[in-house]
Formats: C-alpha cells, sequence, structure tokens
C-alpha cells in the first residue's frame, strides 16, 4: 500500500511525507490537483481537522522519463550536450545541422487547389471585384488576415477584412455575415484559419453568388465543403509535404504565389513575422517548414519589425534584437489574443495593419488593458473549472461547464486542467441554452477526431489534435460527458494517462554556466515538440526560496553551484515554498535561458526530494 509518515515541522505543526518509490511502484500518477499521492493524501485530510494535518510533501507533479544515455562523438561543429538531446529526440546525427540552421524552401507539390485560388484571385484583382479576407479571432486568423490583405497591398488594392465577434457570431463562417458581405458587393471572400467544417455556409456562398476560397489548417471532416477552393494540407487527397503549417502558414503560401518570386522577395520579411507570431501562438509543431518560418520570422520581427509588432513590444517591455519565440509565446501572443478573448479582435487586426506610429501605441495601450482584464478574468474561470472538477475524480477526459464563465477565457481554463489531471480537458461556458467548448488534449488523444465522434451531439465542432471547440445546446452537456468519455478511455486502450515529463539529458550542476546557455540556444525556437531542453540536477542545494505573484502562487529561489549562483522561477508552485525550504536540497528538471541581463536563469519545471531522480530512473521503464 502507499505509505505515509507522520513527521514534524520547525514549527511543531504535524505534517506528512509520502513514499514516493511506493508511489511510483503503484502506478500511481502524480498530478497536482486530484492525483495520485497528493489525491491520496487529499482524501485522508478531507477528514481530519485542518489544526492536526497539514501536507507539506515534495512530491513531483509528473513521472520523469528519463532517458539512457545515447553514446557517439558529436557532429562536427556540434556540442556534444546538443547533439545529446537531439539523439534523446530521435533525430540522427545526419540530420542535425539542417535542423539546427533550417532554410526556407518550398518544395514539393503544392497544396491541393492553391493554384485555382491562386487564379482566381487574379482574376478578381484584375477586374477590381470586391475581394474579403474573413479571419478567425486568435493570433492564427488574425496575423493570417494581415498577411493576405498586405499581400494585396502591393497591387494597390485595398481588401477588407472582416473578423467575426466571438461572442456575437462565434467560430467561423457564419451565414449572417456572407449575407451582409453579399449585400455590400464582396464576389470572393478568402478563409483564412477556419472554413474546413463550414459545408452549409459553403453552399450559401453558392446561392449568394460568392466564390468562397477556404484557407484552413483544421481537421478536416468526413463531409467537405463545397467551395471554389478548399485548400488545406490536412486534407486526405492534398500531396503538399508540410502538413502542420498554422492557419497563417497556409495563407502565407497563398500570399506566395499571389505575389510571385519578385514581389514576395519585397514583402516577404513583413509576411514572415506575422506568420511567425501565428506560429508559435498557435503551438503548432515547430519542425520541417515550421521551424523555418519561425526562424526567418524572428530575424525579420528583431531586425526591421512592422509598426504593430513594434509598439506591441515595446509596450510588453521586450528588447527588440532580442525576442525569441518564448517571447512571443508568453508576451506578444497573449496581448494580440486578449482583445478576442474579451470583446473583439478588431483592436489587433489594426495594430498589424496599421502603418501610423501614434495609432500603434494607442492599440498597443489598448492590448495592454485587454490583457490584464483578461488575467484576472481567467484566475476566475480556472479556480471554478478546478473546484467543478473535482466532481469528476474518475473521468478518463474532464468535462465541466458553468454560466458564469466567458466563452474567450474557458480554453486557457481547459491548459491549466490538462497540467494539473494530465487528461484531456473541456470547460464549456454556458449562455442562455447554448454552451461554447474548448477543449485541449494530450499526445495520445486527438481531441478533434474525439468530437467528431460526439457529432449527432454537437451544433458545430472543428479544431486539430491538442486543440479544437464547438457549440452545444446545454442539455446535451451530461450526455456529451458520457459519450466522450467513453471514446476517450477506448482511444487510450483503457489505459489511464500518467502526467509525464521527458527528460533529455541529466548533467552535472557545475555544467550550468553561461556558456551551456548559449549552446542551448542553438536549439531555438523552441515551442511545441521542440520545447527548450528538460536537464535533470541531482541533490542541488535551493534556498532564499518564497513565493511570489499576485495569489503567492508562483515559486522563486537561488541555486548555488561552485562559483555561480542562478535565480530560479517555478510557475504554480507557490504552495510548496516551505516544503522546499525544509528539504534545502531537491533533484530537479530544469530549463536553461539567458535572462534580460544576459545573465543565466533556471525554471524548475518539476522538483522532488533527493532520491527522486534515482527512483524514477530504476522503477520505470525509460526512453
Amino acid at each position: 500500500m502507499l505509505r505515509t509518515s507522520a513527521g514534524s515541522a520547525e514549527d511543531g505543526k504535524p505534517t506528512l511525507s509520502v513514499d514516493v518509490a511506493a508511489a511510483v511502484r503503484l502506478g500511481v500518477p502524480l498530478g497536482t490537483a486530484a492525483c495520485g499521492a497528493h489525491a491520496a493524501i487529499r482524501t485522508a485530510s478531507a477528514h481530519t481537522h485542518d489544526r492536526y494535518l497539514e501536507v507539506m510533501s515534495l512530491v513531483p507533479q509528473r513521472r520523469w522519463i528519463i532517458p539512457r544515455a545515447v553514446g557517439g562523438d558529436a557532429p562536427d561543429g556540434i556540442p556534444s550536450l546538443i547533439a545529446q538531446i537531439l539523439r534523446a529526440r530521435g533525430l540522427a546525427d545526419p540530420d542535425m545541422p539542417a535542423f539546427l540552421t533550417p532554410k526556407l524552401t518550398n518544395d514539393g507539390p503544392p497544396m491541393l487547389d492553391l493554384d485555382r485560388a491562386d487564379d482566381r484571385l487574379r482574376r478578381a484583382l484584375a477586374a477590381r471585384e470586391r475581394i474579403v479576407v474573413y479571419g478567425d479571432y486568435d493570433v492564427d486568423g488574425i496575423a493570417g488576415a494581415a498577411i493576405l490583405v498586405r499581400a494585396f497591398r502591393h497591387f494597390g488594392v485595398a481588401v477588407i477584412a472582416y473578423i467575426p465577434n466571438r461572442y456575437e457570431e462565434g467560430y467561423g463562417l457564419n451565414g449572417a455575415a456572407l449575407r451582409q458581405l453579399a449585400a455590400d458587393g464582396a464576389t470572393v471572400v478568402v478563409t483564412v484559419d477556419c472554413g474546413v467544417t463550414a459545408v452549409a455556409e459553403a453552399s450559401l456562398a453558392r446561392e449568394l453568388g460568392i466564390d468562397l476560397i477556404i484557407t484552413d489548417h483544421h481537421h478536416p471532416p468526413a463531409v467537405l465543403p463545397e467551395a471554389y477552393a478548399l485548400v488545406n494540407p490536412r486534407r486526405p487527397d492534398d500531396p503538399s509535404p508540410d502538413k502542420d503549417l498554422a492557419g497563417a502558414g497556409v495563407a502565407l503560401r497563398l500570399a506566395q504565389a499571389l505575389l510571385g518570386d519578385l514581389a514576395y522577395a519585397v514583402k516577404g520579411d513583413e509576411l514572415l513575422q506575422l506568420c511567425a507570431l501565428a506560429t508559435v501562438a498557435d503551438v503548432v509543431p515547430l519542425g520541417a517548414a515550421n521551424r523555418a518560418i519561425v526562424t526567418a520570422g524572428l530575424v525579420a520581427l528583431n531586425t526591421a519589425p512592422i509598426t504593430g509588432v513594434r509598439a506591441l513590444a515595446e509596450r510588453a517591455g521586450l528588447k527588440l534584437g532580442r525576442i525569441n519565440a518564448s517571447d512571443i509565446g508568453f508576451g506578444l501572443g497573449p496581448r494580440l489574443n486578449a482583445a478576442g478573448r474579451i470583446n473583439d479582435a478588431e483592436d489587433a487586426l489594426r495594430l498589424l495593419l496599421t502603418e501610423d506610429q501614434p495609432e500603434a501605441k494607442a492599440l498597443a495601450d489598448t492590448l495592454e488593458e485587454r490583457n490584464l482584464e483578461r488575467q484576472r478574468l481567467t484566475n476566475d474561470v480556472v479556480r471554478g473549472a478546478r473546484e467543478a472538477a473535482t466532481a469528476y475524480p474518475d473521468g478518463w477526459v474532464t468535462v465541466v461547464a458553468a454560466t458564469e464563465w466567458q466563452a474567450g477565457i474557458v480554453g486557457l481554463a481547459a491548459s491549466r486542467l490538462v497540467e494539473d489531471r494530465g487528461r484531456p480537458a473541456i470547460v464549456i461556458a454556458i449562455d442562455g441554452d447554448e454552451g461554447k467548448g474548448s477543449c485541449r488534449s494530450i499526445s495520445s488523444v486527438h481531441i478533434a477526431e474525439a468530437l467528431d465522434q460526439c457529432d449527432d451531439l454537437l451544433l458545430k465542432h472543428g479544431g486539430h489534435a491538442m486543440a479544437a471547440g464547438f457549440s452545444i445546446k446545454a442539455d446535451q452537456i451530461d450526455a456529451f460527458r458520457d459519450r466522450l468519455d467513453a471514446v476517450v478511455r477506448q482511444m487510450l486502450d483503457g489505459v489511464r494517462p500518467v502526467a509525464t515529463l521527458s527528460v533529455d539529458a541529466a548533467i552535472d550542476p557545475d555544467m550550468l554556466t553561461p556558456r551551456l546557455a548559449l549552446e542551448l540556444a542553438m536549439l531555438e525556437p523552441c515551442g511545441a515538440l521542440n520545447p527548450r531542453p528538460h536537464l535533470l540536477l541531482r541533490n542541488v542545494r535551493v534556498y532564499g526560496i518564497r513565493q511570489v505573484g499576485a495569489d503567492s502562487d508562483h515559486l522563486r529561489c537561488k541555486i548555488t553551484v561552485g562559483k555561480f549562483t542562478f535565480d530560479a522561477m517555478a510557475f504554480r508552485r507557490g504552495d510548496r515554498a516551505e516544503a522546499m525550504t525544509d528539504a534545502g536540497r531537491v533533484d530537479a528538471v530544469v530549463t536553461v535561458g539567458a535572462g534580460r541581463s544576459g545573465f543565466v536563469e533556471l525554471e524548475l519545471r518539476d522538483f522532488g526530494p533527493v532520491g527522486t531522480a534515482a527512483t524514477f530512473a530504476s522503477e520505470l521503464v525509460t526512453a
């Protein structure tokens, strides 16, 4: 059985310690909210008065997957640790140079219908027809729409961009908008980051005399819309090689075809930085084409940012010349997304299109205010979603719903639930008799395919492997929860998912130097499927530990190794400050980066008592 032992903190309060090895042998998921040893202790503490029992455990949040050392000399010019990390991630030695120095190419056959879309747009431009770019309200849709509008500007044509209001119109194409656009004289509508599921809307567009060109990257349904052109690399019959492009990446390919090589050489830098914003913010895999797009886009962004991006970076406190993918993911992206989450995305689109510096500054200030409001609302929804999730401790997928949650925020709460429980999560905002749900998933559950099996219970749905959205009648939510739970259980073959953390390499603490940070920077840009390396440190001293953040929910400490002292941050682990102080030394999985001042900084991705790494290495099947 899981062993716990009574202990005593220095202040005399009773505590519990947890036998990590026993938890691992039993296969207990080591999550944070309602999993594993924490769940066992919390269950016990629910029946014991708080004065007599307080949880003070350093049990790690996740199960660490520790690789065996992969030997061999590193390829010329590549540091041995970088080669070790890339080998652990499955990359062969001959492929390493190309991965570390990605180059933009457009090899292979084009996406299906790309030439047809290009031809129709050229005819529309020549005839001065009214063209409308119809985007989505997240960074991918906004930046992708801006890419096409800027491409059309090269031809001296002012093209209208339309972004639906999340709260009034919902996701994707809608009939009312198409009718209004047709009444305004539009004859060609080009979607960005939406439309692949719009079967009824495509039929309506034909009735209205609109040639609908769909560009999208989401999971296609069994029945595709009958549009004039449907450009999506995920179409079953699509021959193009780059299947993981963001919606803006698909729009970029259309812009390249439309502009031609000469014009694209002039416009490419501004379009690539927009595509880099979207690719990172939409959390698509950063391999192959996406890695090259983000690399080139970051160079353009840091050397010649467009007016709106410059204003947004300055408002976010970022230093041009040093902006990386993490700065997009945690700085620029959330501010652009905040517009559509709180109200509508028009200000974000205007920011990415303006050439007027005072206007850009005013818009950046507006997005900053909305982002602060978004943060406050997120905290409220996350607290409510976590509380609601306790009613479903045994579900294979977490599905929670409430009327007081804002639809633009629920996706962020779903992400937190996935972090907490290590299983797919869906958070639904109910408005009247209808709910809007946002899904986040794990690598072993393709959530868009799971939704396909619930199609009869949903009004509308779409997405991709790791994230999706849908609309549903409120009285169908319970039936949907039961159906999806069964679907996910089947997709997982009845084996419950366990939250894991893959370690790229174990290093000696004395390897933590500024030089190491420079070597690890070779792996940038980092993001989905190419995360910052997770490095294992054994038995390191931690001190100066304190809670930080508005709700004291983060933890900051110092780590000294030899003559170097590092600041370290553990996000959402503030409740373990006292336990870490008592321990004094820990095993930790960290990422390494260069801080604003140029010094090395660490992020503690997970930590546990000394011996945790040895336990995981001996008790688990290693990678």
